[in-house]
């Protein structure tokens, strides 16, 4: 029985030599790999998961808030100092903001409680900016039924350009820009979407059209 017991102390302590020479291994492993240099990540910067889930969700409530069936319009998702660019309008208060999306929701613009047509956002790209900002990009393609009994058509497409700023009441769209695709090889000049650590993107395109007083 003593020699069955040493056997299982000898055992035990080699199991025990092993796992400390692992484990060392492991550490030193560890602490040898090169290390990711501060700032040089080209990952999103400054954003949290929830930011990234509140943007998305603003993002997503756009199409929603315009759309028919709306039971609100979409001048609350606008900071108070936003500016937002659509073809029909360059809005840069509060009041403008909330006339034209009252008008949107009544389907003025062919949305609202009109019918027969949808806008979907999708590719969302959410990068935060060193102003504790955030720079948004989304692929927007509008589809309708013109006629009644008629073909279902893809009216329009393009991009949103955004910039996003964390108010009291959450996160809100500070620019918003709505550019429509027009044709291949049109040579259209097309904003660039943002790109983490780039900030020759991080702009929206909106100081270009102010200037040129569209």
């Amino acid at each position: 029985m003593r020699g069955s017991g040493f056997v299982f102390f000898l055992a035990g302590a080699v199991v025990a030599l092993v796992s400390c020479a692992a484990t060392y291994f492991i550490i030193t492993a560890r602490q040898e790999r090169p290390q990711p240099t501060a700032g040089k990540s080209t990952s999103h910067v400054l954003l949290s998961a929830e930011d990234y889930i509140e943007i998305q969700q603003l993002m997503s409530f756009y199409p929603r808030d315009v759309d028919p069936g709306s039971v609100r319009d979409a001048s609350w998702m606008f900071a108070n100092d936003a500016v937002v660019a659509m073809p029909s309008a360059t809005m840069t208060t509060t009041e403008e903001l909330k006339q034209f999306y009252t008008d949107v929701k009544d389907g003025k613009y062919g949305g609202g409680n009109s019918g027969g047509v949808r806008h979907f956002n999708s590719s969302y790209v959410i990068v935060g900016t060193p102003d504790g900002g955030a720079r948004g990009s989304s692929y927007m393609m509008q589809v309708e039924r013109p006629k009644e009994h008629g073909p279902i058509e893809v009216t329009q497409f393009g991009k949103y350009e955004d910039k996003f700023v964390k108010t009291p009441d959450g996160w809100r769209f500070k620019e918003r820009v709505w550019t429509g695709d027009t044709f291949r090889h049109s040579q259209q000049q097309v904003t660039p979407s943002p790109v983490p650590n780039d900030p020759s993107t991080y702009g929206t395109g909106i100081d270009q059209i102010l200037e040129k007083g569209q």
